[in-house]
């Protein structure tokens, strides 16, 4: 004998609201995200000299912002072109955010970054600057 067979009642209005405004939520957690972390180390790239070292910072802000705009694409729906563009969106900032930390990434556990005439970056430890 085998179980009746249920079938899921299809989504009220209100359901599909709620879910579309939990998943602008998350695109809109995401993309806070991303603008923090292009916030937090704006300055090590304007121009030469010692800067704190904010990349690591940067990248776990980045690191939170994929799972939410998964999870706003998840709720929005798979079919959903808003929720894929809004993705796409905050897919391509993480992508270009990544390319412009990556040259300071090497300075992950030294607590100021150095920008050099050259565009180039080298780490510093403020604490060995002491005499």
């Amino acid at each position: 004998m085998t179980a009746p067979r249920t079938t899921a009642a299809p989504a009220t209005g209100a359901s599909r609201v709620a879910r579309g405004c939990a998943a602008a939520v998350a695109f809109l957690f995401a993309g806070a995200a991303v603008l923090l972390a292009f916030g937090s180390t704006v300055e090590m790239e304007s121009f030469p000299g010692l800067r704190e070292n904010l990349a690591p910072l940067a990248v776990y802000l980045l690191v939170f912002a994929v799972p939410a705009a998964a999870a706003g694409l998840a709720m929005a729906g798979w079919r959903s072109a808003a929720g894929w563009a809004a993705a796409a969106v905050v897919g391509v900032l993480v992508a270009v955010r990544l390319w412009t930390l990556a040259p300071m990434l090497h300075c992950w556990s030294h607590d100021s970054v150095g920008r050099n005439d050259d565009g180039s970056y080298h780490c510093v430890n403020r604490g060995d600057m002491l005499p």
